[in-house]
């Protein structure tokens, strides 16, 4: 598609999908009578930078303001298919229309192709990924083993039992995979593609995936609210952003569109009619390059995850809040400082909580609660390290990210 053509697309959708939430999402509405807008005036995509930007950390309020879904959400509840929640908590809905994830794509251009015998690794409970990519792999003509997470035992015998050709996942939980198989002594399991997301994709880690195991992986980046965003095509040199995504890599601080190759905010508008994101920030920093690619793709590419635009972090695919570890500590007494620190050990991410107990507190009858509540809270395995007075300094942040990516 030139790009004239995706843009007369891109604003066709556009126009007819703020209509819609016009009338059907009073809180779409809202957020333009507060900036002056109505659809009518939009008349091309450039036109989206009138209206600022709404960050995820603004819907756990939005959602309690008017329950369930913000009134983003432009069907009534009786009529969805599934409601998902993700920490916060933020509900999101899926429609009645197939595929509002648009996933299959990417896991096209990824390599998949109908009769693949696909693992599915992501959590089914509650978050969506698992379940939007179930149903794009169907769309393909794939079956889908629906794993979910853990269990790496289980994993191995039944990829090797059904022949499994694919993998969707995160890439750390693969090389974990990959890991035990070796340990049970099972030979090469028969993986030929994979679909990797929600953490840092390393070449390393892709290389040796291709070299050792003989899997060709590449990755895809979306987001619970808005759904698939950007994928990988076999040359890996960047993710291709989808059509039915306007995607603008935007100023932190004002929410104003930058040019391509400079590092920004990721905001996005899907379409998406039962759930009309517009202008919706993911968070995430990236730099969006119009460079033609060797396979012949004409859509803008996303060069990569730069990190986080705020405080929120990603870790094994899950966000972590700040206020997540407010909540963490209230469970005990005795806790004058606090901080998680996130880190790698190989190819997996480490999770610890570090406090600063006050005077005659028994650390090792707070931790073992503590690490209970990371799990209850968080929905991850993480530690808990006492550390001496002083260690951790007054201003520091909440959630503090020190894995370093090669």
């Amino acid at each position: 598609m030139s790009a004239g053509a995706r843009e007369r697309y891109q604003a066709s959708w556009l126009a007819s999908l703020l209509e819609h939430a016009w009338t059907h999402a009073p809180g779409v509405r809202r957020r333009l009578e507060a900036a002056g807008l109505a659809p009518k005036d939009f008349r091309s995509t450039d036109d989206l930078a009138r209206l600022p930007v709404i960050r995820k950390n603004a819907m756990p309020d939005l959602q309690k303001a008017d329950p369930p879904f913000g009134g983003f959400c432009t069907v009534p509840v009786a009529k969805l298919r599934k409601i998902f929640m993700s920490p916060g908590p933020i509900f999101e809905p899926m429609g009645p229309e197939l595929s509002g994830f648009h996933a299959e794509t990417g896991l096209f251009a990824g390599g998949f192709r109908p009769g693949d015998v696909v693992l599915n690794t992501f959590a089914y409970a509650l978050t969506p990924a698992a379940h939007e990519l179930d149903e794009s792999l169907n769309l393909i003509g794939c079956a889908v083993v629906p794993t979910g997470v853990g269990q790496t035992e289980i994993q191995v015998g039944v990829a090797k039992s059904v022949g499994a050709t694919g993998f969707v996942g995160t890439p750390s939980f693969l090389m974990t995979i990959l890991a035990k198989a070796k340990e049970m002594g099972v030979g090469r399991l028969p993986f030929q593609v994979a679909q990797v997301g929600a953490e840092p994709f390393t070449e390393s880690m892709r290389r040796e995936l291709q070299d050792a195991h003989g899997i060709m992986a590449r990755q895809g980046f979306g987001t619970a609210d808005t759904g698939m965003l950007a994928y990988e095509c076999a040359e890996a040199s960047g993710m291709h952003l989808l059509e039915d995504a306007i995607t603008q890599v935007c100023d932190p601080t004002t929410g104003e569109p930058l040019p391509n190759g400079q590092i920004g905010e990721l905001v996005a508008t899907v379409h998406n009619r039962t759930y009309p994101m517009i202008r919706f920030s993911s968070g995430d920093l990236t730099v969006i390059t119009d460079e033609p690619c060797r396979c012949g793709r004409t859509s803008a590419r996303m060069l990569g995850w730069r990190g986080r635009a705020d405080e929120v972090t990603k870790v094994r695919g899950i966000f972590v809040h700040p206020r997540q570890v407010d909540e963490i500590v209230a469970r005990v007494k005795g806790v004058e400082r606090f901080q998680v620190v996130v880190d790698r050990e190989g190819h997996n991410d480490t999770l610890t909580l570090r406090v600063q107990l006050a005077s005659g507190v028994d650390a090792a009858s707070i931790s073992p609660t503590l690490e209970a509540a990371i799990r209850d809270v968080m929905k991850l395995r993480g530690s808990v390290a006492v550390v001496p007075a002083g260690t951790i300094a007054d201003n520091a942040k909440k959630v503090s990210d020190e894995r370093k990516w090669d």
